[in-house]
């Protein structure tokens, strides 16, 4: 019991040192291309610009990349010019970055919604990030309140306006599905009930599928130090974590794809409509476990060269975000949660990638 408890520190040990190099990989070479593109962009060419300047036509800009403070998109700086003539907003503009262009798109659509406002104005809006984009979006929120408060303090205008109190409220939906996340943790080590076990599925579907867009991935799991999430966020990341990588050295193996994932919820809450299930022979299943093994292996292969890491856009998490994800990932997602009518948890048994990964930290590859 005791070795067996070594062998899987050691397995957990191993998949930090393999997502860290992944992690310095892919976030270094995302770092690379932005500041290329950053130099490509319409910024001054001055080597020391400010973080304002102001044209010959009396248009005034702010330049967050050059402040502190900003937050990160999904995979990387959200850098904004917010131009502002006759102390009023004309335009907010984002420069190049290396969000996924499909999520970023959706986000783009909140950068008119200052345009007209005052800073002070500005400041005072509350402005809801976009289901489907919410990394993307809530960088460019928390963006634009450094910048204008900046321009508040650089102009001299904080006469009746306390910069310092201005803070963008946490949504309510990050709260339930905090409370959702510690259910999924907490209740099951102690209660074993089919109702709630029912309950707990679909508020992880709806909740913290659909509704909030909290899961682990790799996406998230490769920029854990590059986000700068709430602090309700980053406790509903931690209490993941916890669960799909700590658990199991205390005996509760695979909790967090049994009990938290969205998919994987899905998946059981079909399984659960159908009693009659295809019987797999042991060599098929062997395959298919071969199978999930060879294209995880390869897939981290691909995050160390930095070769094709898109593939990051393909997890079929992202369904869930539907109104920014792709049909393709839409359709695959369906079929597999239509497959699982017939057959238990196909995607999260022969495929899933980060699934994968937390089997390799439990060590049973």
């Amino acid at each position: 019991m005791k070795k067996d408890k070594i062998y899987k520190l050691l397995s957990l040990l191993l998949v930090v040192l393999m997502m860290a190099a992944a992690s310095l990989t892919v976030t270094s070479s995302w770092s690379s291309r932005n500041i290329s593109h950053q130099n490509d962009s319409n910024l001054p060419t001055e080597p020391a610009y400010e973080a304002i300047t102001t044209a010959a036509d009396g248009v005034t800009v702010v330049h967050t990349a050059k402040l502190s403070g900003t937050t990160n998109g999904y995979a990387g700086p959200v850098d904004l010019d917010i131009s502002l003539a006759d102390n009023k907003i004309t335009e907010i503009k984002a420069l190049e970055n290396t969000e996924t262009p499909s999520f970023f798109k959706r986000a783009s659509e909140l950068l008119t919604s200052w345009n007209g406002k005052t800073p002070e104005e500005a400041l005072e809006m509350k402005v809801d990030a976009i289901s489907g984009a919410t990394y993307s979006s809530v960088a460019i929120i928390d963006n634009v309140n450094v910048g204008l408060k900046y321009y508040l303090s650089a102009t001299d205008q904080t006469v009746g306006y306390d910069v310092k109190k201005h803070g963008e409220p946490v949504p309510v939906k990050l709260w339930i599905a905090l409370i959702v996340t510690l259910g999924a943790c907490i209740v099951p080590l102690f209660v074993r009930n089919k109702i709630y076990r029912y309950l707990q599925l679909v508020a992880n579907v709806v909740v913290l599928g659909f509704w909030a867009g909290q899961f682990l991935d790799y996406y998230l799991m490769l920029h854990l130090f590059n986000n700068n999430q709430s602090v309700v966020a980053g406790l509903i990341t931690l209490c993941m974590l916890i669960a799909a990588f700590i658990y199991p050295l205390f005996g509760r193996g695979q909790h967090y794809c049994a009990y938290i994932c969205p998919l994987g919820s899905a998946q059981q809450l079909v399984g659960n409509i159908c009693g009659y299930k295809i019987k797999l022979s042991v060599k098929t299943l062997k395959c298919l476990d071969w199978f999930r093994k060879i294209l995880w292996a390869v897939l981290m292969l691909l995050l160390w060269a930095d070769c094709l890491t898109n593939w990051m856009d393909l997890e079929l998490f992202l369904a869930f975000q539907y109104k920014s994800a792709s049909l393709a990932i839409i359709i695959v997602a369906g079929l597999f949660i239509a497959l699982s009518a017939v057959v238990s948890r196909p995607y999260c048994r022969f495929v899933c990638p980060t699934g994968s990964l937390f089997k390799r930290a439990e060590n049973i590859g």
